[in-house]
């Protein structure tokens, strides 16, 4: 029987800390480190073991389901318990290949529901979802979480330094508390192994279709413990009409609740574009300067400008009439032709869903200005007809390409 056990779990001062042991065949899925930790710029003081095992157990449900495992524990949070078949539907809605099975037994139920508050949290990395979300309840005066251990590794020191400064500006900025949080939930669990399994079955890898949502999620538990908060928003990535199976979505997320919070899965209803235009609608509003940083490419915490993330939010501000040198993108009027000579080649090998999008930006491109008036490095793009272009065969041609080009 695949198995964990969880033999310890510690809060102390701002540091909390999980011993296991796992057995079954499901073991080689797991790195031997048998230890996982979250570090809060924060103290924890006051949480109880019952909500400092959430961020762990966020981490390892996926896996649980998959491989029909059973977490053996002292004491869990009631609510949460209580909603994990309820965001568990959300995958299996998700994944029909699969089956979710698995079980949580703990030895004690902790019912940890608090004082009512209106106070709120938000995950914030600061980007144009986060940022979109931040100005959609910025009254509420939202605590900003930011994890450390997500995109930029713990080796990339720098870049941490860069990006923690850079989301304490924010705060500071606009009056609001911030708390950064140092997690091995990248760490101890096989990644490469996992994705080479579930791949081969829904066709996503396992950070992105399974793991992130959640597992980003769960770190918020302790915070939202010592804070009395109500909500927790978590930035949408994609839109009804663009959607995609990706493991942050609002089947999952909206049915995640711990110790008297619950979890909103924010700006569902808004595209890349939408999210883009509010954001530099906000800046002329409140004549305020803002920096996003949306690239995952680049070490250091900076916009890199080459890869298709940053690309797609290049296209969105200069479709909305906006100059992306004002928004975080370091480059030379010079340099915007072959970076669009890049964005065309990535085109056709971007995910599905991604088409929507590009057409929303076609869209707002033709709706903003006249063709004479487009730079001319991007001309190709407001006159192509994306159907023709990015036809199934065509797409698949160059996946072909692309793949012969990797193997060599």
């Amino acid at each position: 029987m695949n198995r964990i056990v969880i033999e310890d779990i510690r809060v102390i001062a701002n540091r909390l800390e999980c011993r296991y042991t796992v057995s079954g065949q499901w073991e080689k899925y797991f790195k031997a480190t048998n230890t996982f930790f979250a570090e809060y710029s924060k103290d924890l003081d006051t949480v109880p073991q019952s909500v400092a095992i959430i961020p762990f157990l966020c981490n390892i449900l996926p896996v649980v389901w998959i491989f029909d495992g059973e977490v053996i524990l002292e004491d869990i949070d009631k609510d949460f318990l209580l909603s994990i078949d309820e965001f568990k539907q959300g995958f299996a809605n998700m994944y029909p290949e699969l089956s979710f099975e698995g079980r949580i037994t703990p030895k004690k139920v902790t019912e940890n529901g608090q004082e009512t508050s209106h106070k709120s949290a938000m995950f914030f990395s600061g980007g144009v979802d986060a940022f979109s979300t931040l100005i959609s309840h910025i009254d509420e005066k939202p605590a900003l979480i930011t994890l450390w251990g997500a995109d930029i590794s713990f080796e990339d020191q720098a870049g941490w330094k860069m990006v923690d400064q850079y989301i304490g500006g924010v705060a500071v900025n606009n009056n609001l508390d911030y708390v950064s949080i140092k997690t091995s939930f990248r760490r101890f669990l096989d990644e490469a192994a996992l994705s080479e399994y579930v791949i081969k079955k829904t066709g996503n890898n396992w950070w992105y279709g399974f793991q992130h949502g959640i597992g980003v999620i769960g770190h918020a538990a302790p915070i939202a413990y010592q804070n009395n908060l109500k909500t927790i928003y978590i930035a949408s990535s994609f839109t009804k009409e663009d959607r995609s199976t990706c493991a942050s979505d609002p089947s999952i997320d909206n049915f995640v609740r711990f110790c008297g919070s619950q979890v909103v899965h924010d700006g569902f209803e808004y595209s890349r574009q939408d999210k883009v235009n509010r954001i530099s609608d906000y800046v002329k509003r409140t004549d305020a300067p803002l920096q996003l940083r949306v690239c995952w490419e680049s070490e250091g915490g900076s916009n890199c400008c080459h890869c298709e993330k940053c690309h797609l939010t290049i296209l969105c501000l200069l479709a909305g009439q906006n100059d992306p040198r004002k928004y975080g993108f370091d480059y030379k009027d010079e340099d915007l032709a072959d970076m669009m000579k890049d964005f065309r080649r990535e085109i056709h090998f971007s995910h599905p869903s991604c088409m929507v999008l590009y057409q929303i930006i076609q869209n707002e491109l033709r709706k903003n200005y006249k063709m004479k008036q487009v730079n001319k490095g991007l001309r190709w793009y407001y006159k192509m007809n994306l159907k023709k272009e990015l036809s199934t065969q065509r797409r698949m041609f160059y996946r072909l390409i692309r793949k012969i080009k990797t193997i060599r």
